[in-house]
């Protein structure tokens, strides 16, 4: 526990031995703070300033964008190096750590103008990937075997166009023609996750979640999606592939418009890759819970999850919740790790528990 301060965004070290998580000032972010997984002193090797940053894919090397438009990077009891300057946008690290992507995307009062480039980190060499006039795009992450970038894609700078759902492109990261994984979606890292080499995503042309979310699947080369699950009964969230990618878990409630934010009373279901189900593993005891946010084990034998109850207070609402564990086998009931409270209350139906909790387990 951290105490004294309000923090985001905590996230382990590949090998599990350092936590790194965003240290809010006044509800601003300010910089990444370090300290080991097993606790002890806090360090902050990337200094302030940063807007963005992640660890390595490996080892413990962690990255930052500065202000100022540097990329620079630090192990956590190391001294900062700077890698890149002139970078403007967010960043994501290559799945074999040797080049960084940048979304140089610009809007403004002029024609917007969409960028994707990547830098060599060992030579610093660089390479525009892809340059669109009259679009703006927001990076989606690297492909599993490095080979793609992919992107949302709009034409416009508008937050509430986009809170509609957006098309997923896909570029090599050679540079080349794009072409589009998912016809529309929403911009949720949570709704997509790599199965080895297949992308499963949760897609829909609806804000509120609970409507109209189907889950499919797609992959490189040629991204022609196909429907693993649709949307008749159940709407599908926040899917999830085990380490070995044999096996999807992923969110589901009843598809329907009558639910209120923060009631979408979903449950954790278990499917194989053909999209059949191979059952539900959780059902939520009364109507006003909800079971959120999957994510599978190291080995693959347990799921976490998070249960959550959303309580209006005043004009607004918090939620109180539980991190439980239900095996992947199904073959028990789930069990309660913490309870804890948050100001997480399911905006729009979309809760932001996986950037609000980090799981390591040794391996």
């Amino acid at each position: 526990m951290v105490r004294g301060h309000d923090v985001s965004q905590p996230r382990f070290s590949s090998d599990g031995r350092w936590l790194a998580y965003t240290l809010l000032v006044t509800g601003n972010r300010s910089r990444p703070v370090v300290i080991p997984a097993g606790g002890g002193p806090a360090r902050s090797p990337l200094g302030g300033g940063i807007i963005a940053w992640s660890w390595a894919p490996a080892g413990e090397l962690l990255y930052g964008l500065t202000k100022g438009g540097a990329l620079v990077a630090a192990a956590p009891t190391g001294r900062r190096r700077i890698m890149a300057t002139h970078l403007d946008g967010s960043f994501a690290i290559s799945p074999d750590g040797k080049s960084v992507a940048v979304n140089g995307s610009r809007c403004g009062r002029q024609t917007p103008v969409g960028e994707l480039e990547t830098i060599n980190l060992h030579t610093g060499a660089r390479s525009v990937v892809l340059r669109q006039r009259g679009r703006v795009f927001t990076f989606a992450g690297w492909s599993s075997d490095g080979r793609w970038l992919l992107f949302w894609s709009e034409t416009l700078c508008s937050s509430s166009i986009a809170a509609d759902g957006l098309p997923l492109e896909a570029v090599p990261a050679t540079g080349g023609k794009p072409l589009q994984v998912i016809r529309r979606m929403l911009r949720y890292d949570d709704f997509l996750s790599w199965c080895g080499a297949r992308l499963v995503a949760a897609a829909g042309s609806s804000r509120e979640t609970q409507l109209g979310s189907d889950l499919v699947e797609t992959q490189p080369p040629a991204w022609q999606a196909r429907i693993l699950q649709n949307a008749r009964r159940l709407s599908w969230v926040s899917p999830a592939c085990a380490p070995s990618g044999r096996l999807v878990a992923a969110a589901a409630g009843p598809n329907t418009e009558d639910a209120q934010f923060g009631v979408e009373h979903r449950s954790i279901w278990l499917l194989r890759p053909n999209g059949a189900a191979v059952g539900q593993l959780t059902s939520p005891p009364a109507r006003d819970l909800s079971d959120e946010a999957p994510r599978f084990s190291h080995d693959g034998r347990w799921i976490l999850f998070v249960r959550g109850k959303v309580v209006p207070v005043g004009q607004a609402a918090i939620s109180r919740d539980t991190i439980e564990l239900v095996r992947a086998s199904g073959s028990a009931s789930p069990v309660p790790v913490i309870n804890f409270t948050s100001n997480d209350f399911s905006y729009f139906d979309h809760f932001d528990w996986p950037d609000e909790i980090a799981w390591s387990q040794p391996r």
